[in-house]
Order: C-alpha cells, then structure tokens, then sequence
C-alpha cells in the first residue's frame, strides 16, 4: 500500500471538507425515520415503483451490475444491504452477478414484507433474508460480510458518516463498500435544496468530495467517487412517463386526485430541472476496508 498516496489523498479530503457546508434541511424533524417510514409506506412507494420499476433506484439492474463489477463483487461472496428497501438490488446481485448470499436492513415493515414476498416467489429466499429494523441498529455481527451495498438510499439518513461507520464495521477487512446516491452537483442554491430535500424527505444532502472524506474517515480506502452519468437521463425518463406514457397509472395511484398528479408533475419537473443544470446528481462510490495487517 502506498501510505504516502492516502496520506495526500487524506489532506486533500480535509481541505475540501473544511471549504463546504453539507446542505441540510432546516426541518429536520419533517425528515425523520417516521416521516421515510410514512412515506414508503404510502403512494410514493408505488409512484416510485411505476416510474422506476421495482428496483427503486436509478439504473435498476444495469446499474447494480455496473456497481459490482467495478467493486470486484460476485460468485462466492456474501453481501449486505443498508437500507434495502423490498429487496430488489439484492435479488438482482444474486441472480444476475452470482452473489452467494445477502441480507438486507430497512426499517419500512410494509416494504420489507412486499420483499420477503417478491424474494419468495422469485424462489431466492434461502439467499436472501431480511431485517426489519433502522440499519444504524442492524444487530448484525462485526466483519461478517464481504461487501456492503446501498443503491440511491442513504440519502434518507441524518448522519451519513454513522451509516458509513456502520458498513465499516460489517464489512471483513479488505471487503468493499459500494453505493449510489443523490448527492449536489454543482451551484444549488440554498432555497432550491430546501424545496428539493423537503419534497424529497431527505435530511441532508452530500457532495462527491464529502462522501469520499466520510469514506476515507471511517476506515476505507477510497476506490471511486464520482458522477455516475445517470441522474439526468432518469428523471427525463420519469417526467415523460408520468406526463405522457402512464398518466391513467399515476392518477391511479393518486386516487384520482388532479391536484396531488399536478404537484407529482411539478415537482418532477423541478428536479429534472435540477439535473438538466448539474446542480442534484447521482454520485457513484466504491471503497476498500482498509485490512491492516496486508497494508503493513
């Protein structure tokens, strides 16, 4: 390991981190774990689903098999999700890229339940289990898994460095960490991330350079930390949906409300808008649990 390499890359981290202020949402209560809760237990979950398919994530498989094979993940290994939401990252890891095993954390019951459900009728569930709690709390033992996953899900928590810090702890030494998520891009203004994280519910939102320091600080060595390129073709992709291919679906959804489709559509809008502008994207992460008796 070349010390004198993650030493630089360490000060470097330091400095930007102490040049930034993570945005944050002046409410934090409206974005708490009751209010994530509420809202994948409800209509969002379902417009989410219609618009993104079941995955729930920018790049659904494609993504996730983008993910693993630049994280090294596959055959023969044994993974975790953080946030996991119904599980349809992990069926994808074991399906598609060979992944032994998985268990996922997410503290939504009624999304867990639709996984536990979908996981069983895909015939995947002596791979795949799940746990039905706050993922800071998962209970799960210390250096039990090869790698930890998230896909666009990390977003909902207040302190991403303890969700990271929890990885680490998960994570064998020399394991991976690999994620996505909705971070800032470039020139959001404040008054547009508090519109963009209180219809979002997030209560924070990182740049790449912050979640790289996170990473570096809870223990890994930073392998990829950038913009994966496909935020904006994606919510491009969900305003035409909503607005041109399934209106009837989404209104649906809505009870046939026009004022809440009409909002739906706004605020869609907005983040395309955001995205067309660079200022909201979706950050693309791969980190290596420093093992210090190889490094040595």
């Amino acid at each position: 390991m070349d010390f004198v390499r993650i030493a630089v890359w360490s000060a470097v981290l330091s400095t930007l981190w102490s040049s930034h202020a993570m945005k944050t949402l002046v409410d934090q209560e409206a974005a708490n774990a009751d209010a994530v809760a509420k809202c994948y237990s409800g209509p969002e979950q379902n417009v989410w689903e219609l618009v993104m398919g079941k995955q729930i994530d920018i790049g659904g498989a494609s993504s996730t098999l983008e993910l693993a094979q630049r994280a090294g993940v596959g055959p023969g290994m044994k993974g975790v999700e953080l946030n996991c939401n119904n599980g349809g990252g992990m069926r994808a890891l074991v399906r598609l890229a060979g992944v032994d095993s998985m268990i996922g954390v997410d503290l939504t019951k009624s999304v867990v339940e639709t996984g536990m459900k979908r996981t069983e009728e895909e015939g995947l569930s002596d791979k795949i289990k799940f746990i039905n709690k706050n993922s800071l709390g998962n209970g799960l033992p210390d250096a039990s898994a090869d790698f930890v996953y998230s896909k666009d899900a990390w977003c909902y928590m207040p302190d991403k460095q303890k969700i990271i810090d929890q990885a680490a702890r998960i994570v064998k030494p020399g394991g991976k960490v690999m994620f996505t998520d909705w971070i800032e891009g470039e020139g959001l203004s404040d008054q547009e991330a508090q519109r963009y994280l209180s219809l979002m519910t997030f209560p924070a939102i990182p740049t790449v350079k912050e979640y790289a320091h996170m990473l570096q600080k809870g223990g890994f060595e930073v392998e990829i930390a950038e913009n994966s390129g496909r935020y904006l073709p994606a919510m491009n992709s969900y305003v035409h949906m909503l607005k041109r291919q399934a209106v009837y679906d989404a209104k649906k959804l809505l009870n046939w409300d026009d004022e809440a489709y009409n909002k739906l559509i706004s605020d869609f809008e907005f983040m395309a808008k955001l995205a067309q502008e660079g200022k909201i994207i979706q950050g693309m992460f791969v980190g290596r649990k420093r093992d210090v008796t190889r490094d040595l």
